[in-house]
């Protein structure tokens, strides 16, 4: 009897292994690169998608506005997301990976660099510490929670949720404001473009710069507890890789087309 019993569990066991999960992710609606994208597989994602589908499941990836995935992996609706960074306000419903009892840069999905701009000959600074020389405000659009807090902590900046990295290159060179902060890769194209070559200038020091990581929900984490370490191996194993660079600028090069669930 005892052996059947054994049987038996083996068998389930079995067939429960055989089935693919569906691992629910979500993601912010706008492009964040090198993170997601909602046109394109972008970094992020595809090591997201290759660490999962390793375990035998399969990710599904959501794009809504930045709040609404934050509000949605706090109350269940996802298993988890991509683009989080490891700030104190996410850490008591979200699991990132740890090492020493920190967040494991090591495991990131990439790092998230946002700098400040100006117009070529202003004289509004920022010296790593402190906004200097200003006279009109600095705008930044805040989708990461980390760039929101730093404004806040700093009484600095006027956010705007709609403004793109182009829209406020746009207002600097309309007199709008002094600075503007925003994403570094994203700034660097633009100034290489025809429109503002000559005219903005983007300043040395990052305002701040941050790993970002595919984060769970607690509960998840709670219910799988070795089911996050392996997919986190996975993501750490993936960067490492001596091929990861040429991976990352093909899947950045090529856009295949992304369709969110």
């Amino acid at each position: 009897m005892t052996a059947r019993l054994g049987l038996i569990l083996v068998t389930l066991l079995w067939a429960g292994a055989g089935q693919a999960r569906e691992i629910r992710l979500c993601m912010t609606g706008r492009e964040f690169l090198p993170i997601n994208s909602p046109s394109f597989e972008a970094p992020g994602q595809y090591l997201a998608r290759q660490a999962i589908e390793r375990q035998g499941d399969k990710a599904l990836f959501v794009g809504l506005p930045w709040r609404r995935c934050v509000e949605g992996l706090r109350h269940g609706e996802f298993d988890g997301a991509i683009g989080m960074a490891a700030t104190e306000s996410f850490l008591t419903f979200m699991r990132f990976p740890e090492a020493g009892g920190k967040a494991d840069p090591s495991k990131a999905l990439g790092d998230l660099v946002y700098v400040a701009v100006r117009l070529k000959g202003s004289a509004a600074n920022w010296d790593g510490e402190h906004f200097i020389g200003l006279h009109r405000p600095v705008i930044y659009n805040a989708p990461s929670l980390l760039l929101a807090d730093k404004m806040h902590r700093l009484g600095a900046g006027d956010p705007n949720g709609s403004l793109s990295e182009e829209q406020m290159l746009s207002m600097l060179v309309a007199g709008r404001a002094d600075l503007a902060v925003g994403r570094r890769d994203v700034f660097a194209a633009l100034i290489a473009g025809e429109a503002f070559r000559d005219r903005i200038e983007m300043l040395p020091v990052p305002f701040v710069a941050a790993p970002s990581y595919l984060a769970f929900r607690n509960l998840f984490t709670d219910d799988m507890p070795f089911y996050a370490e392996r997919v986190w191996d996975e993501i750490g194993r993936l960067t490492a890789a001596p091929d990861w660079p040429q991976i990352k600028q093909r899947l950045l090069t090529e856009r295949k087309p992304f369709k969110p669930s």
